[in-house]
């Protein structure tokens, strides 16, 4: 969770403690806004004095500004240009003024953020295309939107995370884990990320974290089926891997002329689950002997783990800031 030694002491030139760089180099990157409580959470250490005159110094030089908050708090945004290039991200939107919605899921994704002091964070745009191109994830693969041309002549521009949702790697742990910070009164939003998320979270060892002051683990679970365990054939059995074996050798010989459309379809999905070590192995060795049988067992070794869900309760932090939600039907 911590940040790095560099952007601690990019900070500290600004005046500030390395325990307050520390903490506002971690804001930068979650959100932009927080909370007294959650610089007293990250700090250890109970409210007092040092709080108040570090909020107070903090506002005094224009590098955070403070804002009403539910009905008596306040919420501090760190919008200073110089600091976040001082961090390397001077055209970080998070510096940009927000609308109150999109603040209290700010506010959210840093309490989970919080919550997990020993884990690794990936969230910035940067950080994502780096740690999937080092896990060999094609790029029609990455969530991503395209954006009609803003000028005469140009071409539509794509983006990618566009969501700005955290993720995060664990010790110990092999899935990468896309965190879900829901800050809306229906599940609709959970249901799009999933479904722009799918190709890479079937490509991955994956899991989904769902995370909400109140969750509804019943309707959570119930979206993630649809559309991560039930849209499509899993693709996990012999006759989908040799079907895999088959179009990959075709590709692999440019035997385009035999290739549909519907074959490069066929093809990207067995791909997400067999596109592994194992699988590459088991391929190799099909390859040498196609007559010679596949194993069940070879297979299920071979292909992707499930991505799995988990859901995070925050608990009652938020007061009355947030609005209530509404059960989904069903």
């Amino acid at each position: 969770m911590s940040a790095d030694g560099q952007a601690v002491q990019a900070l500290e030139a600004f005046g500030y403690t390395a325990r307050q760089a520390q903490f506002l180099a971690l804001v930068a990157v979650h959100g932009g806004y927080f909370l007294r409580r959650q610089f007293v959470t990250f700090t250890g250490r109970s409210h007092g004095l040092a709080t108040v005159r570090f909020l107070d110094a903090a506002v005094a030089r224009g590098d955070v500004r403070s804002l009403p908050y539910a009905r008596h708090g306040r919420v501090f945004h760190l919008c200073a240009r110089p600091l976040y290039a001082a961090l390397g991200q001077e055209h970080n939107r998070n510096r940009r003024e927000a609308e109150w919605d999109a603040v209290m899921r700010k506010l959210m994704a840093l309490d989970f953020v919080l919550a997990h002091p020993t884990a690794r964070f990936v969230a910035t745009e940067v950080e994502k295309s780096s740690l999937l191109r080092e896990l060999g994830i094609p790029q029609f693969l990455w969530p991503s939107r395209t954006y009609a041309p803003t000028r005469p002549g140009s071409g539509p521009t794509t983006r990618y995370f566009v969501d700005k949702m955290p993720w995060v790697l664990e010790t110990n742990n092999a899935r990468l884990w896309v965190v879900y910070i829901d800050g809306d009164v229906t599940l609709r939003g959970f249901e799009t990320l999933l479904q722009q998320y799918r190709g890479l979270l079937g490509a991955v060892p994956s899991g989904v974290i769902y995370t909400s002051p109140t969750p509804w683990p019943g309707p959570v679970q119930r979206v993630f089926h649809k559309v991560i365990e039930g849209g499509e054939d899993q693709c996990h059995d012999v006759a989908a891997f040799l079907d895999y074996c088959q179009l990959r050798g075709r590709i692999e010989a440019h035997e385009w002329a035999s290739i549909t459309a519907a074959n490069l379809q066929r093809y990207r999905v067995l791909e997400r689950s067999f596109k592994t070590a194992g699988g590459d192995a088991l391929y190799q060795r099909w390859r040498q002997s196609p007559n010679v049988s596949v194993a069940s067992a070879e297979v299920a070794a071979a292909r992707r783990p499930h991505c799995v869900l988990r859901v995070h309760a925050l608990g009652d932090l938020y007061g009355g800031a947030r609005r209530t939600k509404t059960m989904p039907p069903g």
